[in-house]
């Protein structure tokens, strides 16, 4: 039979967010007589976010005398790239059409080919040149060559150009403003999300982030303006109506449920799956993600990283297209972020938009494609937060420079506050072993760990929540007060905060007088009130005593921390210091920390942040397990020996001796 001209079919796909979508448009090429010179330009174009890049990734020869590709099969990469189960894929519009009829190309079905060989060659360079060598031969007669190893080198004069067309947002803000009273917390806020891309939202404590995305998941209305969702107007008048759109959101302030245990949390918004059922889909996100927890613990036992890990596998659990994260990482170890930081990229992968909220702007930096900055309600500036730095977004979020301070070494003087053998068992959560460590005149002890390795339960047990059953395993000045109740030990000069700040450091429905007075009372002071605390350490809210709650986080932060710090105790015990405080807060919180140790006090910093570790203390220590590593010189260590003391490894361990202390 006579050999007939082969025709080449090209289908060009295109990506979303990393995310492959069938092709959208095809061009059959002339018969082939002889070689064929095929070209394409080398790289990607740039990704941008309102377009999509589109990359020739398919070549194959169609010919009359062979048969038809059998139905159902597969593509050589042995998977069919198939949509967001909520989002179908883009479709070009009739004037897209026209242009890329007019370029050459045909919206047409691509008759069923006969596929080439796939080229081991990576890029469609490499892919367009090896298709090029196998249709000039097949056309000669010859059997298929074999394709060139991936180290052969390919032509280099390849120009097939890449093509954007744009791409629509799945959420758009317009001109959206909310007002409480007098304080206008957004203020004609307009932004776009695009599916799969990862979007940062920064501004300082009280700037309107969390107003903002409050009003896209339901909890609050907007004043004026409106929300765009899949290109239509849409009124989010709920949390569960924003679930069943697909929006999901992790809160800074957990809302989850004391007295119910991790499964019972999850099953209150998962009202069609059973107990059993979520057990068994919280082990297996867990094991897949890396965020371990336990679904029959219950939310009082756990600590707060561990419910920011329940937090996101509620949101997991419901499939989102887009997921708000506010503040994720302020309790999270470096490992844990790192891990949740690749369960974001997946999800973004498979077209989910992510709306990031973080203090931490390092992290955003590495994490997040673009950034809009917020500023007093107002949108003072949109950007590629990799193309700043961390400086320099902090500048854009407070309008001026920062002043960190530094840390300056002090006179250290006898121990003011010593543990030693302190025990504390299990009751739901970790046991103690044997803690012992002592603290300083004019000295920050840093104790650094994952969440849950004991952190909740040393500081019960430091802060008299917890009695132990040794009277000397702590003391006070040389005074022993391991059976003491939290206010006696307060009279004795000792100050708390915990960090949990609602529910435990501060209630939500009393006033910043009131909730100042809970840790004054029994003290007796009366030289210094909750409004001297705002004005000292620039707590901004609305109204002359305004109720807790009303706070946001980073204020409401400032106001614990200074309300403990005004009474200039001799011991001081914080947990979490400046979790989820923008960069001007926390450097205020530091500065304040560094001037009560220098003034003689004994400051314990319970922390898993280790640039504060660094940034602050002098020795450091780590808790696993239940157990203290020996302290030592902050300045003498690294994050890396740390990591490995807090995975439970042993590291060299530097003295005060050899640190010169």
């Amino acid at each position: 039979m006579e050999n007939q001209p082969l025709k080449l079919s090209l289908t060009a796909s295109y990506s979303i967010g990393g995310r492959g979508f069938p092709a959208a448009f095809s061009a059959d090429m002339p018969p082939i007589t002889g070689p064929l010179p095929i070209s394409a330009r080398l790289g990607a174009s740039p990704r941008k976010p309102d377009t999509v890049s589109i990359s020739f990734n398919r070549l194959a020869l169609a010919a009359a005398a062979k048969p038809k590709q059998p139905p159902g099969k597969r593509t050589p990469s042995g998977r069919t790239p198939l949509p967001h189960p909520k989002q179908a894929p883009p479709v070009l519009s009739p004037e897209e059409a026209r242009a890329s009829e007019a370029q050459g190309a045909m919206a047409a079905p691509i008759p069923d080919p006969v596929e080439a060989p796939v080229s081991p060659i990576e890029g469609a360079a490499g892919v367009v040149a090896a298709a090029a060598v196998a249709g000039s031969a097949v056309a000669a007669g010859q059997s298929e060559p074999e394709l060139p190893p991936a180290s052969t080198p390919v032509v280099d004069d390849l120009k097939v150009q890449n093509d954007t067309v744009p791409r629509e947002a799945l959420l758009s803000i317009e001109t959206v403003s909310k007002s409480f009273g007098k304080l206008r917390a957004n203020d004609a806020v307009s932004l776009k999300l695009y599916p799969g891309e990862k979007h940062a939202l920064l501004g300082e404590n009280g700037a309107g982030k969390s107003t903002l995305v409050k009003m896209i998941y339901g909890v609050l209305q907007p004043d004026s303006g409106r929300l765009v969702l899949d290109g239509k107007p849409a009124r989010i008048t709920s949390p569960a109506m924003a679930r069943t759109l697909g929006i999901g959101m992790v809160f800074q302030h957990f809302s989850t449920f004391e007295a119910l245990t991790v499964a019972e949390n999850l099953a209150v918004v998962l009202p069609d799956r059973s107990l059993s059922g979520i057990r068994k889909d919280v082990a297996a996100i867990s094991k897949e993600y890396g965020l371990a927890i336990e679904p029959r613990r219950q939310l009082s036992t756990l600590s707060a990283g561990e419910r920011q890990r329940v937090e996101i596998i509620r949101c997991l659990l419901q499939n989102p297209r887009l997921l708000i994260m506010d503040e994720p990482t302020s309790v999270l170890t470096p490992q844990e972020a790192e891990a949740l930081f690749k369960t974001l990229d997946r999800l973004a992968d498979d077209g989910c938009a992510i709306l990031y909220i973080s203090h931490r702007l390092e992290e955003v930096r590495g994490l997040c494609d673009t950034a809009t900055v917020l500023r007093r309600g107002k949108v003072v500036a949109t950007c590629d937060p990799r193309k700043e730095t961390a400086s320099s977004l902090a500048e854009m979020m407070v309008g001026s420079v920062i002043e960190r301070p530094k840390k300056i070494p002090a006179y250290v003087g006898s121990a003011r506050l010593e543990v030693a053998g302190l025990s504390v068992a299990a009751t739901g959560g970790q046991a103690l072993h044997d803690v012992t460590f002592s603290a300083r005149k004019g000295e920050i002890l840093g104790i650094a760990g994952v969440a849950g390795e004991g952190q909740s339960e040393l500081f019960a047990a430091l802060s008299g929540e917890t009695p132990v059953r040794k009277h000397d395993a702590i003391m006070i000045d040389g005074e022993p007060i391991g059976r003491f109740s939290v206010t006696r030990r307060r009279r004795l000069g000792m100050a708390f905060a915990p960090e949990r700040r609602l529910g435990h450091s501060a209630i939500a429905d009393m006033r910043l007088s009131e909730n100042y007075h809970l840790t004054h009372n029994a003290l007796g002071k009366t030289d210094s009130s909750a409004r001297e605390v705002r004005e000292a350490f620039d707590v901004r809210a609305e109204g002359s005593d305004p109720f807790a709650g009303a706070l946001s986080g980073g204020n409401l932060q400032k106001f614990v921390i200074g309300r403990e710090i005004v009474r200039k105790p001799g011991v001081f015990v914080v947990a979490q210091p400046t979790w989820g405080v923008d960069a001007g807060a926390a450097a205020a919180i530091h500065a304040a920390l560094l001037e009560l140790s220098k003034d003689g006090a004994a400051v314990v910093v319970i922390s898993q942040d280790l640039d504060e570790i660094f940034a602050i203390c002098d020795r450091v220590a780590v808790l696993h397990r239940g157990s203290l590593s020996e302290p030592q010189v902050a300045s003498a260590v690294t994050a890396e020996s740390l990591g490995l003391l807090m995975g439970g490894s042993d590291a060299n361990v530097v003295s005060l001796a050899e640190a010169g202390a």
